[in-house]
């Protein structure tokens, strides 16, 4: 998922141009439709409800999936204050080069999301955000991204996703959120963002405890 960044790192005006620049997401869309999700960047308001969904501690483990250019990715970091880790796993070889220049404190990571375990050498996270396509995945990629999240994600752990609304009948949206009312034990659904192109709205779910 490529996305817009807020409270990030600056570099200078003309360089975050060119990495938020719409045209840039259109021509990323062209490129690979099925792993960008949207023609436009997420808006502030979306990236401040994804944020304000996570629970977790300044010195908890957070992950990132599908940051793209770091819509949420600076939020975060300010939350974490320094002292927690934030883990950042994007696909794309472009957007990592881009996340790495705006946001050094963040361990990023050029790697599939199922291949998150072994990232994690054995620890758990507190948290697990998604800017993942969902709606665009064919179900075999789904089931294996949902077992590295199930993996990776701590007893009592938070995983935050979210939908665009117009998707919301797609039949892969439809399994996406069938495995999460199955596999999480409280599911928690947003109302929808409009200040967002497309609107969208946020998942927030809470793994059981063993």
């Amino acid at each position: 998922m490529i996305d817009s960044g807020n409270g990030e790192e600056r570099t200078g005006a003309a360089s975050t141009f060119s990495q938020q620049s719409p045209l840039r997401f259109l021509e990323a869309f062209l490129r690979n439709p099925f792993a960008v999700g949207s023609l436009w960047p997420s808006s502030r308001s979306l990236a401040r409800a994804i944020v304000d969904s996570c629970e977790f501690q300044p010195d908890d483990i957070v992950v990132e999936l599908g940051p793209g250019t770091g819509a949420f990715t600076g939020l975060l970091l300010q939350r974490l204050s320094n002292r927690g880790r934030l883990i950042a796993m994007e696909i794309s070889e472009t957007n990592i080069d881009v996340l790495r220049r705006r946001f050094p404190r963040c361990r990023t990571i050029h790697d599939s999301a199922e291949n998150l375990p072994r990232h994690l050498s054995g620890k758990k996270a507190e948290c697990i955000i998604s800017g993942l396509a969902w709606a665009n995945m064919l179900p075999v990629v789904q089931d294996r991204i949902f077992d590295g999240i199930f993996k990776s994600l701590a007893p009592g752990g938070e995983f935050v996703a979210f939908a665009y609304a117009h998707a919301y009948w797609m039949p892969t949206s439809a399994r996406f959120r069938r495995q999460l009312i199955q596999n999480f034990q409280h599911v928690e659904t947003s109302p929808i963002i409009w200040r967002n192109l497309p609107p969208a709205f946020v998942f927030r779910c809470w793994r059981e405890f063993d």
